[in-house]
Protein backbone atom coordinates (compact mmCIF):
# COMPACT_ATOMS: atom_id res chain seq x y z
CA UNK A 1 0.00 0.00 0.00
CA UNK A 2 1.29 3.36 -0.57
CA UNK A 3 2.66 5.45 1.94
CA UNK A 4 3.55 9.50 2.40
CA UNK A 5 6.85 8.84 1.62
CA UNK A 6 6.14 7.47 -1.50
CA UNK A 7 3.66 10.24 -2.65
CA UNK A 8 6.66 12.36 -1.83
CA UNK A 9 9.21 10.60 -3.80
CA UNK A 10 6.25 10.42 -6.82
CA UNK A 11 5.99 14.37 -6.69
CA UNK A 12 9.46 15.20 -5.69
CA UNK A 13 8.43 16.77 -2.31
CA UNK A 14 9.26 16.47 0.91
CA UNK A 15 7.19 13.98 3.01
CA UNK A 16 6.06 17.02 5.71
CA UNK A 17 4.77 19.05 2.91
CA UNK A 18 3.05 16.03 1.41
CA UNK A 19 1.40 15.18 4.68
CA UNK A 20 0.55 18.99 5.38
CA UNK A 21 -1.34 18.83 1.88
CA UNK A 22 -3.22 15.99 2.36
CA UNK A 23 -5.14 17.50 5.22
CA UNK A 24 -5.17 20.68 3.62
CA UNK A 25 -3.23 22.94 5.85
CA UNK A 26 -2.56 26.67 5.88
CA UNK A 27 0.30 28.11 4.35
CA UNK A 28 0.38 25.05 0.78
CA UNK A 29 -0.20 26.78 -2.43
CA UNK A 30 -3.42 25.21 -4.18
CA UNK A 31 -1.28 23.94 -7.15
CA UNK A 32 0.37 21.79 -4.21
CA UNK A 33 -2.12 20.74 -2.45
CA UNK A 34 -3.99 19.68 -6.10
CA UNK A 35 -0.87 17.63 -7.20
CA UNK A 36 -0.01 16.18 -3.70
CA UNK A 37 -4.00 14.61 -3.43
CA UNK A 38 -3.90 13.68 -7.42
CA UNK A 39 -0.66 11.52 -6.60
CA UNK A 40 -2.48 10.19 -3.50
CA UNK A 41 -5.41 9.26 -5.95
CA UNK A 42 -3.13 7.70 -8.58
CA UNK A 43 -1.60 5.75 -6.09
CA UNK A 44 -4.58 4.33 -4.27
CA UNK A 45 -3.77 6.11 -1.12
CA UNK A 46 -6.83 8.14 -0.57
CA UNK A 47 -9.07 4.55 0.36
CA UNK A 48 -6.50 3.24 2.96
CA UNK A 49 -6.13 7.24 4.67
CA UNK A 50 -9.94 6.75 4.86
CA UNK A 51 -10.43 3.63 6.73
CA UNK A 52 -7.40 4.27 9.20
CA UNK A 53 -8.02 8.28 10.03
CA UNK A 54 -9.32 7.58 13.51
CA UNK A 55 -6.32 7.00 15.94
CA UNK A 56 -6.14 6.58 19.66
CA UNK A 57 -3.03 8.47 20.87
CA UNK A 58 -1.39 8.45 24.42
CA UNK A 59 0.34 11.43 25.95
CA UNK A 60 2.82 10.49 28.65
CA UNK A 61 3.31 13.66 30.69
CA UNK A 62 6.23 13.32 33.04
CA UNK A 63 6.60 17.36 33.76
CA UNK A 64 4.90 17.50 36.89
CA UNK A 65 5.21 19.92 39.54
CA UNK A 66 3.45 19.61 43.03
CA UNK A 67 0.45 18.14 40.94
CA UNK A 68 0.18 20.25 38.50
CA UNK A 69 2.18 20.87 34.88
CA UNK A 70 4.69 23.13 33.62
CA UNK A 71 3.79 25.68 31.92
CA UNK A 72 5.72 24.82 28.74
CA UNK A 73 4.20 21.14 28.82
CA UNK A 74 0.64 22.56 29.42
CA UNK A 75 0.75 24.74 26.67
CA UNK A 76 2.48 21.92 24.29
CA UNK A 77 -0.58 19.08 25.91
CA UNK A 78 -3.28 22.23 24.23
CA UNK A 79 -1.36 22.89 21.13
CA UNK A 80 -1.19 19.17 20.65
CA UNK A 81 -4.83 18.61 21.18
CA UNK A 82 -5.32 21.10 18.37
CA UNK A 83 -3.39 19.22 16.11
CA UNK A 84 -5.35 15.95 17.16
CA UNK A 85 -8.66 17.33 16.93
CA UNK A 86 -8.27 18.77 13.26
CA UNK A 87 -7.13 14.55 12.38
CA UNK A 88 -9.97 13.29 14.25
CA UNK A 89 -7.65 11.80 16.68
CA UNK A 90 -8.51 10.89 20.64
CA UNK A 91 -6.07 11.76 22.83
CA UNK A 92 -5.66 9.79 26.30
CA UNK A 93 -2.96 11.86 28.73
CA UNK A 94 -1.09 9.23 30.85
CA UNK A 95 0.37 11.05 33.92
CA UNK A 96 4.23 9.17 34.82
CA UNK A 97 4.87 10.16 38.49
CA UNK A 98 8.45 11.92 39.50
CA UNK A 99 8.76 9.00 42.48
CA UNK A 100 10.43 6.50 40.78
CA UNK A 101 9.17 3.17 41.97
CA UNK A 102 4.71 4.62 41.13
CA UNK A 103 6.24 6.09 37.64
CA UNK A 104 7.78 2.35 36.82
CA UNK A 105 4.69 0.90 37.84
CA UNK A 106 2.41 3.27 35.63
CA UNK A 107 4.67 2.87 33.09
CA UNK A 108 4.81 -1.04 33.26
CA UNK A 109 1.22 -1.30 33.14
CA UNK A 110 0.86 1.12 30.19
CA UNK A 111 3.75 -1.03 28.16
CA UNK A 112 2.03 -4.49 28.89
CA UNK A 113 -1.68 -3.44 28.06
CA UNK A 114 -0.43 -0.92 25.00
CA UNK A 115 -2.83 1.44 26.12
CA UNK A 116 -4.46 3.09 28.89
CA UNK A 117 -7.90 2.76 30.12
CA UNK A 118 -9.02 -0.01 28.56
CA UNK A 119 -7.72 1.60 25.08
CA UNK A 120 -4.96 0.48 22.97
CA UNK A 121 -3.13 3.38 21.63
CA UNK A 122 -1.93 3.27 18.06
CA UNK A 123 0.84 5.69 19.30
CA UNK A 124 2.11 8.18 22.23
CA UNK A 125 4.12 11.53 22.33
CA UNK A 126 6.11 11.68 25.48
CA UNK A 127 6.26 15.14 26.98
CA UNK A 128 8.96 16.04 29.12
CA UNK A 129 12.38 13.62 30.37
CA UNK A 130 11.10 9.98 32.73
CA UNK A 131 12.82 10.32 35.97
CA UNK A 132 16.67 9.51 36.17
CA UNK A 133 16.36 5.87 37.37
CA UNK A 134 14.28 5.23 34.64
CA UNK A 135 15.80 5.90 31.62
CA UNK A 136 17.96 3.50 30.68
CA UNK A 137 15.71 0.91 31.03
CA UNK A 138 12.41 2.00 30.20
CA UNK A 139 13.26 4.28 26.75
CA UNK A 140 14.44 0.63 25.38
CA UNK A 141 11.47 -1.44 26.30
CA UNK A 142 9.04 1.32 24.92
CA UNK A 143 10.89 1.09 21.88
CA UNK A 144 11.06 -2.56 21.75
CA UNK A 145 7.74 -3.48 23.75
CA UNK A 146 4.89 -0.96 22.96
CA UNK A 147 3.02 -2.00 19.50
CA UNK A 148 2.22 1.37 18.47
CA UNK A 149 4.48 4.36 16.90
CA UNK A 150 6.89 6.93 19.64
CA UNK A 151 7.87 10.42 19.23
CA UNK A 152 9.18 12.34 22.29
CA UNK A 153 8.40 16.32 22.51
CA UNK A 154 11.24 18.43 22.93
CA UNK A 155 14.07 15.43 22.71
CA UNK A 156 15.13 11.93 21.03
CA UNK A 157 17.37 8.98 22.09
CA UNK A 158 18.11 7.28 18.82
CA UNK A 159 20.63 4.89 20.73
CA UNK A 160 17.42 3.34 22.24
CA UNK A 161 15.29 3.63 19.21
CA UNK A 162 13.38 6.75 20.03
CA UNK A 163 12.73 9.36 17.27
CA UNK A 164 11.23 12.96 18.37
CA UNK A 165 11.35 16.65 17.50
CA UNK A 166 15.14 17.46 18.55
CA UNK A 167 15.80 20.88 20.45
CA UNK A 168 19.14 22.05 19.99
CA UNK A 169 20.14 23.08 23.26
CA UNK A 170 24.00 23.09 22.83
CA UNK A 171 23.28 25.51 20.00
CA UNK A 172 21.02 27.40 22.35
CA UNK A 173 23.87 27.66 24.78
CA UNK A 174 26.38 29.48 22.30
CA UNK A 175 23.66 31.65 21.25
CA UNK A 176 22.96 32.87 24.76
CA UNK A 177 26.77 33.18 25.55
CA UNK A 178 27.26 35.18 22.29
CA UNK A 179 24.65 37.90 23.05
CA UNK A 180 26.80 38.54 26.32
CA UNK A 181 29.61 38.68 24.63
CA UNK A 182 28.50 40.81 22.12
CA UNK A 183 27.42 43.20 24.62
CA UNK A 184 31.09 43.23 26.04
CA UNK A 185 30.62 41.11 29.05
CA UNK A 186 33.85 39.19 29.91
CA UNK A 187 32.90 37.81 33.46
CA UNK A 188 30.07 35.38 33.27
CA UNK A 189 28.29 33.66 35.90
CA UNK A 190 25.94 30.61 35.08
CA UNK A 191 22.92 29.04 37.11
CA UNK A 192 21.85 25.74 36.09
CA UNK A 193 18.49 23.21 37.11
CA UNK A 194 18.72 20.75 38.87
CA UNK A 195 15.03 19.97 38.76
CA UNK A 196 13.18 20.69 35.70
CA UNK A 197 12.85 19.14 32.09
CA UNK A 198 15.49 20.95 30.34
CA UNK A 199 18.90 19.85 29.05
CA UNK A 200 20.93 22.13 31.34
CA UNK A 201 24.10 20.17 30.86
CA UNK A 202 23.62 20.38 27.24
CA UNK A 203 22.60 24.06 27.70
CA UNK A 204 26.09 24.91 29.72
CA UNK A 205 27.88 23.04 27.36
CA UNK A 206 27.45 25.47 24.07
CA UNK A 207 27.77 28.54 26.68
CA UNK A 208 31.41 26.93 27.68
CA UNK A 209 32.33 26.38 23.83
CA UNK A 210 30.80 30.22 23.11
CA UNK A 211 33.32 31.20 26.23
CA UNK A 212 36.41 29.60 25.10
CA UNK A 213 36.28 30.95 21.32
CA UNK A 214 35.88 34.53 23.00
CA UNK A 215 38.73 33.93 25.48
CA UNK A 216 36.61 33.76 28.44
CA UNK A 217 35.34 31.54 31.18
CA UNK A 218 32.76 31.51 34.01
CA UNK A 219 33.76 32.53 36.73
CA UNK A 220 30.77 31.28 39.29
CA UNK A 221 29.10 28.17 38.31
CA UNK A 222 25.92 27.31 40.54
CA UNK A 223 23.05 24.94 40.72
CA UNK A 224 19.79 25.04 41.75
CA UNK A 225 16.53 22.60 42.39
CA UNK A 226 13.96 24.93 40.74
CA UNK A 227 11.43 22.15 41.33
CA UNK A 228 11.44 23.57 44.81
CA UNK A 229 9.59 25.97 45.88
CA UNK A 230 13.07 28.06 46.46
CA UNK A 231 12.14 31.01 49.00
CA UNK A 232 13.15 34.19 48.26
CA UNK A 233 15.56 33.80 51.56
CA UNK A 234 17.04 30.45 50.38
CA UNK A 235 17.91 31.87 47.33
CA UNK A 236 19.58 34.73 49.16
CA UNK A 237 21.66 32.63 51.33
CA UNK A 238 22.61 30.73 48.58
CA UNK A 239 24.01 33.42 46.65
CA UNK A 240 25.98 35.12 49.73
CA UNK A 241 27.67 31.64 50.14
CA UNK A 242 28.60 31.39 46.44
CA UNK A 243 29.46 34.80 45.96
CA UNK A 244 32.55 36.90 46.84
CA UNK A 245 32.14 39.25 49.40
CA UNK A 246 33.06 42.32 47.26
CA UNK A 247 30.66 43.07 44.33
CA UNK A 248 33.53 44.40 42.13
CA UNK A 249 34.15 40.62 41.96
CA UNK A 250 30.84 39.32 40.89
CA UNK A 251 29.87 38.23 37.16
CA UNK A 252 28.40 41.27 35.17
CA UNK A 253 26.75 38.62 33.07
CA UNK A 254 24.71 35.83 34.08
CA UNK A 255 23.69 32.76 32.17
CA UNK A 256 19.79 30.56 33.72
CA UNK A 257 19.42 27.23 32.50
CA UNK A 258 15.41 28.31 32.62
CA UNK A 259 14.07 31.46 32.58
CA UNK A 260 12.20 30.68 35.70
CA UNK A 261 15.82 30.89 37.54
CA UNK A 262 16.40 34.02 35.51
CA UNK A 263 13.82 35.52 37.13
CA UNK A 264 14.73 34.22 40.58
CA UNK A 265 18.40 35.87 40.00
CA UNK A 266 16.20 39.27 38.83
CA UNK A 267 14.19 39.31 42.03
CA UNK A 268 17.28 38.72 44.19
CA UNK A 269 19.48 41.04 42.72
CA UNK A 270 16.57 44.34 42.76
CA UNK A 271 16.54 43.07 47.22
CA UNK A 272 20.35 43.72 46.97
CA UNK A 273 19.93 47.31 45.22
CA UNK A 274 21.64 45.85 41.82
CA UNK A 275 19.52 46.80 38.45
CA UNK A 276 18.87 44.37 35.69
CA UNK A 277 20.44 45.12 33.43
CA UNK A 278 22.44 47.86 34.58
CA UNK A 279 24.60 46.31 37.53
CA UNK A 280 23.85 42.68 35.77
CA UNK A 281 22.63 41.07 32.49
CA UNK A 282 20.93 37.92 32.48
CA UNK A 283 19.94 35.44 29.72
CA UNK A 284 18.11 32.48 29.95
CA UNK A 285 15.88 30.20 27.71
CA UNK A 286 12.36 28.67 26.94
CA UNK A 287 10.51 32.30 27.08
CA UNK A 288 8.00 31.29 29.73
CA UNK A 289 5.29 33.90 31.14
CA UNK A 290 4.97 32.92 34.48
CA UNK A 291 8.83 33.77 35.11
CA UNK A 292 8.87 37.55 33.39
CA UNK A 293 5.13 37.90 35.61
CA UNK A 294 8.22 37.22 39.08
CA UNK A 295 10.97 39.02 37.32
CA UNK A 296 8.33 41.62 36.09
CA UNK A 297 10.11 42.16 32.96
CA UNK A 298 10.59 41.05 29.62
CA UNK A 299 13.62 38.44 29.81
CA UNK A 300 15.81 37.87 27.03
CA UNK A 301 15.32 34.30 25.97
CA UNK A 302 16.98 31.39 23.90
CA UNK A 303 13.69 29.93 22.48
CA UNK A 304 11.75 28.06 19.70
CA UNK A 305 8.00 28.13 18.26
CA UNK A 306 5.53 26.28 20.88
CA UNK A 307 3.12 25.49 18.00
CA UNK A 308 5.66 24.38 15.58
CA UNK A 309 7.01 22.12 18.55
CA UNK A 310 3.79 20.27 18.68
CA UNK A 311 2.93 20.80 14.95
CA UNK A 312 6.19 18.97 13.90
CA UNK A 313 5.35 15.99 16.41
CA UNK A 314 2.24 14.95 15.42
CA UNK A 315 3.47 14.82 11.83
CA UNK A 316 6.24 12.65 12.61
CA UNK A 317 4.20 10.72 14.32
CA UNK A 318 1.88 10.38 11.46
CA UNK A 319 5.12 9.50 8.90
CA UNK A 320 5.98 7.22 11.54
CA UNK A 321 2.56 5.37 10.98
CA UNK A 322 3.29 5.28 7.33
CA UNK A 323 6.87 3.74 7.52
CA UNK A 324 7.47 0.57 6.30
CA UNK A 325 10.86 0.40 7.96
CA UNK A 326 9.81 0.91 11.70
CA UNK A 327 13.09 3.69 12.42
CA UNK A 328 12.56 6.41 14.56
CA UNK A 329 12.20 10.11 12.81
CA UNK A 330 14.20 12.94 14.15
CA UNK A 331 13.36 16.64 13.09
CA UNK A 332 15.69 19.59 14.28
CA UNK A 333 13.83 22.62 15.10
CA UNK A 334 15.79 26.03 14.78
CA UNK A 335 15.90 28.15 18.03
CA UNK A 336 15.26 31.75 17.62
CA UNK A 337 16.29 34.76 20.58
CA UNK A 338 13.57 36.78 21.99
CA UNK A 339 14.93 40.33 22.98
CA UNK A 340 14.22 41.79 26.26
CA UNK A 341 15.24 44.14 28.93
CA UNK A 342 17.56 42.31 30.52
CA UNK A 343 20.97 42.52 28.54
CA UNK A 344 23.09 45.57 28.41
CA UNK A 345 26.64 46.56 28.32
CA UNK A 346 28.75 46.32 31.54
CA UNK A 347 28.69 49.56 33.18
CA UNK A 348 31.21 52.18 33.14
CA UNK A 349 31.64 51.85 36.91
CA UNK A 350 32.45 47.99 36.37
CA UNK A 351 34.89 48.49 33.81
CA UNK A 352 36.68 51.03 35.53
CA UNK A 353 37.03 48.60 38.60
CA UNK A 354 38.01 45.74 36.69
CA UNK A 355 40.80 48.53 34.21
CA UNK A 356 42.37 49.86 38.27
CA UNK A 357 43.27 46.32 39.24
Amino acid sequence: MPTVRAIAKHVNLSPATVSRALRGVDGVSPETIAKVQGAAEELGYGGRRRGRSRKTIALLITTQVDGGLFELARRHVLLLNEEFSRRGWQLHPVMIPENPVEGEKVLSEFIAKAGTHGVVMDGCIMIGRLPAELLPRYHRLLAERFTGSIVMLCRHDIYNGLGGVAILDYDAGIEAANVLIEKGHRKFGWIGSLGSETNAAERLGGVYTALRKAGCRLSHEMWMNDRDPLPASEVSRMFKAELPKKRADWPTAWICSTDWLAAKLIVWARGEGLSVPGDLSVVAFDNTQVAEELAECVITSMTYDSEQIARMAVELLELQFDSTDGRPMVCALPLSVRRGKTVAAPSAKKKRARSSR
